[in-house]
């Protein structure tokens, strides 16, 4: 036989082979320039009764590039098809395998560095001609990137099906069997989220926590979500909690897909498919944490004993003694006027010191029955009541120093004030006094707080008008009981002398006030407040000055434009922000010798989980008890030494401006401000941590410290 023929022969038969031993799967793989593409079908034919059939689309990224998921993370572009089917066909959505996390430097992606099959299920019209052939496919689009470079691709894919029984293709069967096995399993598992803020929360009940969820992490489908720079985890006998950073944009809906995987009781890799409703219950740490025994056990009495005791303490803290040692002035100034009025005059400030604080606890208990995150000097957050509060504290320093007068009154701040004299003055000042005095915390007044905002309207009102009594109590003493008169100093020419004196701690009250502006939007905010009180300085002065001359137009009319410029001045202070805290920044800086870490409810969480000794404190840039005692006690060699022995993680909790966290933190500890100071020694829990007094020194920072790790270690108290 002629050889050539047979080689002919070999050849045809080996194409025929190849035609038709792929009958109903034309389909070939496709090499681009860093990956290969190939689709294909996972059923031999198209059912000529209609139904859905699976196809796959296989890629395989160039050894050191890698493909995307769905949700690419920081970088990356996931996988599209431009379609183009016959006439009835409709592909459904990607379904694609269990991703992996992929660190590039700063940046979090998700994708995958070994071969994929992404399944794609195919909607088929009823009635098609039997034996017809249909190409089916598209233009598939994707990115590949290596450690260095990342490249979009495409490439033509399709595969042609003939119409017939519509059964599997025996020689692609077991590569959708691998596909299905590398996919999430869907669960029904109660899973919510929440968007609070720049942070989102997301809450997993599985359906046995038992099952071991070492290693849980969450992958989003939604790439306008979260963030990806990290994500905090917690589990506890309820379930699993997650915190990241929300997306500059945040998506909307009220529902979103995720993929959760977890190492089991066995150390089996284990992933599965979630949906999650959106909630507007903040899912934090804190609101989520179990079995809380920290729940106050003080009775009414002694929380109301405990209130009356902080507000006595609260006339020796900075920010309330210059206005005690006003009203104290005024009540040498009224030696000779009678008994009748000095008793008249004490009562009315208790007066005015009452309603001021009935109105701050309606205020506090109708927001938080509105779902709102306040506490105690909630409102030293806002910057705009700061600035207010600066320019006040300018005005009563000017009229300290006689640079103008509405009337005898040193509180006065308008003419319609002094239309009753000494009375008015009274309740004007019990006002003013609950103003500058809640950004303080004193000794006692924390646990009392805690407990009115857990009780019923009227006991939290009682423990609210006990605090303001014992604000009152000392001036009410005086002007009530005239054996106390003995210790008064008599009236002369060093009256004068001392109410101009005063009026430099308004001054430096003014500044500090400033200073916490500059604290929450930036030094520019500061400086533009600063020139906002200097003109308010400018006015009062030249009104004064036109109140004593005959020159009245000429004074009023400076004081009008210093008025104008003081109020543009104010305009401008928010709008001028040029510097915010950035909360996501894993490091507070240091304090002394202290390294500090920013508060995050699931990072301190978990440092106690893992058993790490941990201390937290909460302070704001407006609480001088906080910051006295960061200087007295924290900030020293002794203290730092300490926790550098014992190996003990120092945590900042920042709430000079509002952080719905910090608190919920403070809430779960029965707090409504600041200062909280909290230790977890290793083995403790959430609800066993040790909290310090709000007085601290070194040695108290100490010892608490060790009588924590003894009870630990012990079991003993």
């Amino acid at each position: 036989m002629n050889p050539m023929f047979l080689s002919r022969s070999a050849a045809w038969l080996l194409l025929a082979v190849v035609v038709f031993g792929s009958a109903g799967l034309a389909t070939a793989q496709t090499k681009t320039r860093y990956s290969t593409a190939e689709l294909i079908a996972e059923n031999s034919s198209l059912p000529a009764d209609g139904g859905v059939i699976t196809l796959g689309l296989y890629l395989e990224p160039d050894a050191g590039w890698h493909t995307y998921w769905a949700n690419p993370g920081d970088a990356g572009k996931g996988l599209s098809i431009d379609w183009k089917l016959p006439e009835g066909f409709e592909a459904r959505k990607f379904v694609f395998p269990i991703p992996t996390l992929l660190p590039l430097g700063e940046l979090n992606t998700y994708g995958y560095e070994a071969p994929i099959l992404v399944l794609i299920e195919l909607s088929v019209p009823a009635g098609l001609p039997i034996e017809e052939r249909f190409e089916l496919g598209g233009r598939a689009r994707w990115v590949v990137c290596d450690d260095e470079i990342c490249v979009p691709d495409r490439a033509r894919v399709s595969v042609a099906l003939s119409v017939g029984e519509g059964g599997r293709n025996a020689n692609t069967a077991h590569r959708f069997d691998a596909a299905r096995s590398k996919i999430p399993k869907k669960v029904e598992w109660p899973a919510q989220f929440s968007v609070d803020g720049n942070k989102v929360g997301f809450q997993i009940a599985p359906a046995d926590v038992r099952e071991g969820f070492d290693g849980a992490y969450l992958f989003v489908v939604s790439p306008d979500l979260v963030a990806y720079d990290q994500q905090t985890v917690r589990v506890t006998d309820k379930g699993l909690f997650f915190e990241m950073d929300a997306a500059g944009t945040v998506d909307g809906s009220d529902g979103v897909g995720a993929v959760l995987t977890y190492r089991d009781a066995a150390g089996e890799t284990q992933a599965v498919e979630l949906e999650l409703t959106k909630t507007t219950t903040p899912l934090g740490a804190a609101s989520n944490a179990t079995g809380s025994t920290t729940a106050t056990t003080l009775s009414f009495a002694t929380a109301a004993l405990f209130a009356f005791l902080g507000g006595v303490i609260l006339n020796l803290m900075p920010c309330v003694f210059p206005i005690l040692s006003m009203k104290a002035l005024s009540l040498v100034t009224m030696g000779g006027d009678g008994r009748r009025l000095v008793r008249q005059s004490g009562l009315i400030y208790t007066l005015g010191i009452l309603v001021a604080f009935s109105v701050v606890a309606a205020v506090m208990l109708v927001l938080r029955s509105a779902g709102e995150a306040v506490g105690w000097g909630f409102q030293m957050q806002n910057p705009s009541i700061v600035v207010g509060l600066g320019l006040l504290m300018v005005a009563i320093g000017m009229n300290l120093l006689g640079a103008f007068e509405f009337g005898t009154s040193v509180v006065n701040v308008g003419q319609g004030l002094v239309n009753g004299g000494e009375r008015r003055a009274a309740f004007f000042t019990g006002l003013l006094a609950v103003v500058v005095a809640t950004p303080c915390m004193a000794p006692f007044m924390a646990s009392a707080l805690g407990y009115a905002l857990t009780q019923p309207a009227a006991i939290s009102f009682t423990v609210f008008l006990s605090l303001g009594f014992g604000l009152a109590f000392p001036y009410l003493a005086l002007s009530l009981a005239p054996s106390l008169n003995r210790f008064m100093p008599k009236p002369g020419a060093w009256m004068a002398t001392f109410k101009q004196v005063l009026a430099f701690p308004m001054f430096v009250t003014a500044l500090w006030l400033f200073w916490i502006v500059g604290q929450q939007l930036g030094a520019t905010s500061m400086f533009i407040g600063l020139l906002a009180a200097i003109a308010l300085a400018f006015t009062l002065w030249a009104y004064g000055n036109g109140r004593r001359s005959g020159r009245k137009t000429a004074w009023y009319g400076s004081a009008a434009i210093g008025l104008l410029a003081g109020v543009f001045a104010v305009l401008q202070v928010e709008a001028s922000r040029v510097v915010e805290r950035q909360n996501g920044d894993s490091s507070a800086g240091t304090l002394g010798g202290l390294q500090l870490e920013n508060f995050e409810p699931t990072l301190v969480t978990q440092y106690v989980a893992d058993g790490q000794p941990t201390f937290v404190y909460f302070t704001a840039d407006w609480c001088i008890s906080c910051k006295a005692n960061e200087r007295v006690a924290l900030a020293t060699d002794e203290v730092a030494d300490a926790f550098a022995a014992r190996g003990i993680t120092v945590v900042e909790g920042d709430w000079t401006r509002e952080d719905s966290a910090i608190t919920e933190w403070l809430a779960y500890y029965d707090r409504v401000g600041v200062p909280l100071y909290l230790y977890y020694p290793t083995g403790s829990s959430l609800e066993s941590a040790a909290i310090l007094p709000q007085i601290l020194t070194p040695r108290i920072v100490i010892d608490a410290i060790d009588a924590a790790d003894k009870k630990v270690l012990t079991g003993v108290p």
